[in-house]
C-alpha cells in the first residue's frame, strides 16, 4: 500500500497497489458510489463491503472528515452503524436505543468530556439532526422508520453516562489514537 502524507500527519489518504480506483481515508476504503435508484430502493441499501454502514453514508462520512482527524470519522462510523440498527428493525427501538445512545455517548466524550486543547477534541458535532434527515434518512421510507422508531421510544426515561463512562461506549479501539 502507498501511503500519501500530507502536511498533517493525521490526514492519511492511500491507494492500493494493482487497483488505481481504491482509496483509503484514515483506514476505510472508499466504497463504490451506489446505484441511487438500487441503494433508495430499499430501507437497508447497499453495504459492499459489508461493515455495518451503507455505502454512500459511509463516502459521506469519508470525503466530510477526511482532513480532520481519524477520530472523527471513527465517531460518524459508529454512528452510521447504530443508525443501520434502526433501519434493520424499527420496531426494535427499546433494544436498538442502547446502540444509537452509545453512539451519542461515545461523541459526547470528544466533544464534552475532555479539554479543548487536547488533540482528540471533536470541535464540531456530528451526528447532527442534518447528518441523521439529510444523510442517513435521506428517503421518506427511511425517515419513517426513523420515526418510528422514535415514536416507540416515547415516554421512556434514558440516562446520560457520565464522561468517566462515556469512552467506554465507543465501539473502535480508542486507544490507537491516544499515543
Amino acid at each position: 500500500m502507498l501511503i500519501s502524507a500530507n502536511a498533517d500527519e493525521n490526514k492519511e489518504q492511500s491507494h492500493i497497489p494493482g487497483n488505481n480506483n481504491a482509496i483509503v481515508i484514515h483506514g476505510y476504503t472508499l466504497p463504490p458510489e451506489p446505484d441511487p435508484a438500487i441503494n433508495n430502493a430499499t430501507l437497508l441499501g447497499i453495504d459492499s463491503n459489508n461493515n455495518g454502514v451503507r455505502d454512500d453514508v459511509e463516502i459521506w462520512i469519508l470525503k466530510k472528515y477526511k482532513d480532520k482527524h481519524p477520530i472523527y470519522t471513527e465517531i460518524a462510523m459508529q454512528a452510521g452503524r447504530a443508525w443501520q440498527k434502526v433501519m434493520e428493525d424499527p420496531s426494535k427501538a427499546i433494544s436498538i436505543h442502547s446502540i444509537t445512545s452509545a453512539a451519542s455517548s461515545c461523541e459526547a466524550y470528544y466533544e464534552v468530556c475532555i479539554e479543548s486543547d487536547n488533540k482528540l477534541y471533536v470541535s464540531e458535532w456530528i451526528n447532527t439532526k442534518y447528518f441523521r434527515e439529510k444523510i442517513y434518512f435521506n428517503t421518506p421510507a427511511r425517515l419513517e422508520a426513523y420515526y418510528t422508531y422514535d415514536t416507540l421510544l416515547s415516554g421512556g426515561v434514558y440516562t446520560i453516562p457520565w464522561c468517566s463512562e462515556s469512552k467506554q461506549l465507543c465501539d473502535f479501539n480508542t486507544s490507537k489514537y491516544e499515543k
